[in-house]
Parts: structure tokens; sequence; C-alpha cells
């Protein structure tokens, strides 16, 4: 064989090794990215089944008002249904100021809180001053000695407390000791922009009738969410405040974090709000019922916590399917 045709041969054969390489190096790219291409077919198909439900729900009871939010960690939404609707807040508004409470107390989350104490022993406090006497007592006995990490669980999910007048009067003892309800509001608006609709405007427990309401839409209260369950960067914040809204864990579906809120007198309002989280993949969800014009009371609460819990359980659902179509292979 000619020297000339070895260097041709030589030459070929590189090319042909170049070439291998392009290809396996695509391969092995295109195996680690998101499945994009399955994803909007799947928004598409279970975000119908969303509207699908809505418009039973809405046939079956039309004076029940229903706003959903949902969507990955950061950016637009997946799905949103009068996402924009201002609502009562209920307990929802709470994962707003554990953010707040905790922010300025990152370095003392485990020691006791003493401010605890001179709050709730004024009877002229605020946070309990509207309170019955025995509301006044089940708070005292029950939130005193509490750490800062305990008085956040005790308002969030109700551990270390029993009565609902100590679960309440510890989320006004944070929402007194940052300032009042108005100061509050400017820290959450100051640290999210675009959330003016959420308000604390009253403390817990203080008559709806006399005192404005706390509020939110589905949309500002699920900024705040998508926040905390952004993982990176890391940031102590938001890792603290995630362990107090930890709620369970399931193999397959992940973390689930959350925080709910009930208003049996009028306007009813039941919110269930959170997210789930499976090896960093999340899907936030925000889901509200509303009820105007009725009388009040756990007695005709039955049929809206009942639609709201149906809905809450597809939205959860349609959102873990979005969520893990977009997982790497």
């Amino acid at each position: 064989m000619s020297e000339l045709s070895i260097k041709s041969l030589c030459l070929n054969f590189r090319k042909i090794k170049q070439l291998m390489f392009v290809v396996l190096c695509v391969i092995a790219v295109s195996g680690c990215q998101p499945t994009e291409d399955n994803r909007p077919d799947r928004v598409r198909s279970e975000t119908r089944t969303i509207t699908n439900k809505l418009a039973e729900l809405h046939a079956s009871n039309g004076d029940i008002r229903y706003s959903v939010w949902l969507g990955h960690a950061e950016g637009e939404p997946w799905y949103q249904h009068n996402a924009d609707s201002v609502n009562p807040a209920a307990s929802a508004i709470k994962s707003a100021i554990l953010i707040e409470f905790f922010s300025v107390q990152m370095d003392s989350l485990d020691s006791v809180f003493t401010a605890l104490d001179n709050i709730i022993d004024n009877p002229r406090s605020p946070a309990i001053n509207h309170f019955k006497p025995e509301q006044v007592n089940a708070a005292r006995n029950e939130l005193r000695g509490l750490t800062v990490r305990e008085l956040a669980e005790a308002m969030i999910s109700k551990k270390h407390v029993q009565s609902n007048a100590a679960y309440n009067a510890a989320a006004n003892v944070a929402i007194q000791y940052l300032g009042g309800p108005a100061a509050v509001t400017e820290r959450i608006h100051r640290r999210f922009p675009g959330t003016d609709q959420l308000v604390i405007a009253r403390y817990m427990l203080a008559d709806r009738q006399k005192n404005d309401d706390n509020l939110l839409t589905a949309e500002s209260l699920a900024v705040v969410l998508q926040f905390l369950s952004q993982q990176h960067p890391p940031n102590d914040l938001r890792s603290a405040a995630r362990k107090v809204l930890w709620l369970e864990s399931d193999p397959s579906r992940g973390d689930h974090f959350y925080k709910g809120g009930t208003l049996t007198s009028s306007p009813q309002v039941r919110i269930e709000a959170g997210w789930w989280d499976h090896r960093g993949a999340v899907s936030v969800y925000v889901v509200i019922a509303t009820q105007y014009g009725t009388q009040g009371g756990s007695g005709d609460f039955g049929d809206l916590r009942a639609n709201l819990s149906e809905l809450s359980v597809i939205v959860q659902n349609s959102g873990i399917r979005i969520r893990d179509a977009t997982l790497t292979r």
C-alpha cells in the first residue's frame, strides 16, 4: 500500500473516531436533560382535569368561589384560576409571618424566647387582650418556656400546644414582637415585591366584624411558598422555615411542606397550600375556597371543606405528575 493511501486511511479513521465521540456526547447529554418534550402535553392534560373539576364544583354550588395556583419553585405558573382574587387569609398567612419572625431570630432559634413572658403576661397586650379568660390561661400555660423554634412550630402545626387559643396566640406573639400587623405587612411587602394583596390587618382570633380581615390571593401566597421551596442557593432562613413547615414524606411523591387555614365564621374560607419536593424537583400549590353570605359556624362549613379537599387532592396530584414529567431520566 502506498504512503498516500496509508495517510488517507489514518485521516478517515480519525474523522470516524471524532464523529463517534460527538454522537456519544449527544446521547449522554440528551439522557441527562429534563424530558421537556413531555411537559407541554402533560401540562395540558393535567390542567384540563383541574378545569373540569372546577366546572363540576361551580355547577353544584355556585356560591363558593375557588382560587387555584399551581407551578414550579420559580417562574410562571403551570395553571391558575382566579389567582388574583382577594380572600380572607386564615392561618395560611402564618407562612409569611414565620419568615419574618425567623429572619430576626436566626441566631437564637433554639434559645428560650425571652420576650414571650412579657407579652403573654400583660393583659393589655394586643396579642391576647381580645381573648376570653380561659383562652388567656391556655395561652399562658401552653406557651410559657418555649424556644423561638418551638413557638414557630406551635403557630404553624400546633406542636407543643393543645388548644386553638395557644396555636393562634403563638402567631400573635410573633406579630406583636415584630411591631404589629402593619409593621409585619410592610416587612413582607419589602421582601416580596408584588404581594400587595397579602395583608395582615388583625391579630388572630380578633373579631372579624370589628376589625379588618387578614387577606391574600392565591398568587401572593404562591410567591411566599416559591421562595421557601427553593434550595439553591443555600439559605439558612429558608432551611429553618422549611423544617417547621414539613408535614410528611412519601417515597415517590417526595417531601410535603404545608400550611393551610380555616375560618368557619362568615365569610367562610378553607385554604390548602404548600409544595411537594422530590429530589429537588418542586410543585407548589395554593387552593382556596371562599363562601360569602353564610351565617357562619361549623354546621354549614362541611360542603366547603369537602369540596376544597377534593379539589386540593386533584391539584396536588396534577402538580406532582407535571413535576415528574420534567425530572431527569
